[in-house]
């Protein structure tokens, strides 16, 4: 579970910088910020991005892990089978 959340920190800091980064270029350009205002634009956006990213990529980290304990308990218990799906062919 510690990898899971780890994993899904770095890539929320990942997406927060370059959020961040945009955020600031397009306040600069687009909006004509000055170099104060740029750069809490580019500070905000980034810290929210990253949060609202890290909270993204752990609930779907913790969900997949959810799914892959589910299913190694299914295979140890025998209820899962490897085989795939089976077709039923018709003989003429």
């Amino acid at each position: 579970m510690h990898k899971v959340l780890q994993e899904a920190r770095k890539d929320g800091i990942f997406a927060g910088l370059s959020a961040g980064l945009v955020g600031a270029i397009l306040g600069s350009k687009l909006f004509k910020f000055n170099r104060n205002t740029t750069i809490v634009c580019g500070i905000l956006t980034g810290a929210l991005s990253g949060w609202q990213f890290t909270q993204a990529f752990t609930a779907s980290n913790v969900a997949r892990l959810r799914a892959e304990l589910a299913l190694r308990q299914q295979s140890e218990l025998g209820l899962f089978s490897n085989t795939g799906p089976q077709t039923i062919e018709k003989s003429s």
